[in-house]
Parts: structure tokens; C-alpha cells; sequence
């Protein structure tokens, strides 16, 4: 008797366990992506370590501040602290129209808070286009440059270890109409086709905080609804609309992985430059639409990785 009920007891634990197992099975878990193979590695930890200065440039408003006499930390602009005295050590560079702190920091090998320290500034945030800034070192302006041996130039200035290597020329540089826009999970730019295309819709770029990018060919037209009514973002937050909102609207992990906007898209000159493919590795620059160059790689059978190379 004590047997058969040993027996008993032992069936009913391993149905338990059998039932556990099952309801966890059927658990609703999210979709990761694939791992990166081991050779790209290295191109996501650039494009990791230059995500917040992406975020940065994204989110950090550039305050639009009408000069009153002087030019900001060189005369008696109204952003500055005066009982501060800026360092005179380091160059001067003029603040173009988009700059924010986080981006020239970047550009300059240095942080926020010391620009802001080094110029007197009353914030990061109180910088304005045609402002003077004292920096470490005044960034490489696009030159135009022929690689030796080629005929195209690049439509944009490397920094520094990150000029291309492989050797070949670059292929001509396709400007077109552009929009972007920030999202809190990273940046998504939609580009008209090429004038002479085959195909005449645009492609809509999106640009993960994470290291990976992806394309999804724009079908919106404009018989199509702006945006939905029922989707209600939440207080300093944005619903997309056009292209890039039914791209956002129609892809729920797209939609999840982006989050909400941080603001309405803005129009932008769009510029691609296309390098000849190798063996497995394909890639290409495009003008990220504000002062930032990516470079996109697509690998055979493996993730769509970026990193930042350049500026204009």
C-alpha cells in the first residue's frame, strides 16, 4: 500500500512539473534579435560608444538666441556667466546652426561640462549659430578630398582612425530630399528615390540606438491618413506622421524597439555615397541630417551594423 502510494505521489509531482513547463512554453517572450557574429563585434562597440552623443544631438535643443552685441564668449553675448573668465588656451571654433554641446564634444575629444566650464556658458543648453566657442581642437572641416587613384571625392570629412580603408574609390554621391527624425530609441530619415530610379518610391531608413540599422520602402501617399487619431503620445512626446508613421504604425517591433518621437520630422539635403561591394561585406555613407555621416555595413547572412565616421 505504502508503495502504491509512493507511486502515486511521484505521477502527481511530474505532472505538475509537466504543466509548468507548458504554460512557460506558451509564455508570451519578447523577439530578440540574432547575435552578432564575432567579427562584428568591434563595429557595434563604435556604434555603442557614439549612441549618446546621437541622443544627445537629438534631444538637446539648440536654443535659438538672436545676438545682442558682442559674439558669446569672446565679447558680451548674453549666454555666458560674467563673473567667469573663459580659457584662452584652446582655439575658436564658430557654432553652426544645429550644434549642441554634446555633439562638438564629440567632434572635439572632450565632454559637455567642460566646454561649458572652459566658455563661461550659463548651461549646455545656451549655445546659438554664429556663437565663438573655445575647444580642444577645432574640428576638420570637409575638404573635398580625392582619394589617390580616384576621380570621386568624399561628401564628407573622417575623423580621425576612421577613414575608409579599403582601398577603392568611391562611387558618385546621390543627393535628394530627405526628412528626419529622433525617436527615443534612435533616428529615422526617409529619402526620395534617386532622379532617374526605376522604382519611383522612397526608402525610410531607421537608425537603432543599439548598433543596427534596417530599410523599409515607403508606400505612403498622400490619399493615406496623416497619422491615428486614437494613438495619444504621451506630454513632450510625438506620434510620427507620413511615411515614417505608417512605417511606425504598421511594424509593431519596429514601433516598440523606436518608442515615441521626440519631435516632428524635419526636411533635410540627403546625400548617399554607395562604395563598390566586396566578397560578403557590403557598405555605403549616408548624411545622417545633422552634421553626422554613418557608415551602414550590410553583411551577408549577418545584422545590418553603423557607426558615426564623419562630419561636414
Amino acid at each position: 500500500m505504502k508503495v502504491r502510494l509512493i507511486f502515486l505521489m511521484v505521477l502527481w509531482v511530474m505532472g505538475t512539473l509537466a504543466c509548468s513547463l507548458t504554460e512557460d512554453d506558451n509564455s508570451t517572450a519578447p523577439t530578440l534579435r540574432p547575435a552578432l557574429p564575432t567579427a562584428d563585434l568591434t563595429i557595434v562597440a563604435q556604434a555603442n560608444a557614439t549612441a549618446t552623443a546621437l541622443v544627445n544631438r537629438a534631444t538637446t535643443p539648440t536654443a535659438t538666441v538672436t545676438l545682442s552685441g558682442g559674439t558669446g564668449n569672446t565679447g558680451t553675448g548674453n549666454n555666458t556667466n560674467p563673473n567667469c573668465t573663459p580659457r584662452t588656451d584652446w582655439p575658436v571654433m564658430v557654432v553652426a546652426f544645429g550644434d549642441t554641446l554634446g555633439v562638438i564634444a564629440t567632434l572635439t575629444n572632450t565632454t559637455v561640462d567642460a566646454l561649458v566650464q572652459a566658455n563661461c556658458l550659463l548651461d549646455a543648453d545656451s549655445i546659438f549659430a554664429g556663437q565663438q566657442l573655445r575647444v580642444p581642437v577645432v574640428p576638420i572641416q570637409p575638404t573635398g578630398v580625392v582619394p589617390t587613384g580616384c576621380t570621386t571625392a568624399f561628401f564628407f570629412s573622417f575623423e580621425a582612425g576612421k577613414a575608409d580603408a579599403s582601398g577603392l574609390c568611391p562611387l558618385a554621391v546621390d543627393s535628394v530630399a530627405a526628412t528626419g527624425q529622433d525617436f527615443e530609441g534612435g533616428r529615422v530619415y526617409r529619402y526620395a528615390p534617386p532622379i532617374g530610379a526605376s522604382d519611383p518610391r522612397g526608402t525610410i531608413y531607421i537608425i537603432y540606438n543599439t548598433g543596427y540599422w534596417e530599410t523599409v520602402v515607403d508606400t505612403w501617399d498622400p490619399s493615406q491618413p496623416l497619422s491615428d487619431a486614437s494613438i495619444v503620445p504621451p506630454t513632450g512626446r510625438y506620434q510620427p506622421t507620413g511615411p515614417i508613421g505608417k512605417v511606425w504604425r504598421e511594424n509593431p517591433q519596429i514601433r516598440q524597439a523606436l518608442g515615441w518621437a521626440y519631435g516632428p520630422e524635419a526636411a533635410f539635403a540627403g546625400r548617399i555615397q554607395n562604395m563598390p561591394p566586396t566578397t560578403g561585406v557590403y557598405y555605403f555613407y549616408i548624411d545622417h541630417g545633422k552634421g553626422i555621416v554613418l557608415r551602414l555595413y550590410s553583411v551577408n547572412m549577418g545584422p545590418n551594423t553603423w557607426e558615426v565616421v564623419g562630419s561636414y
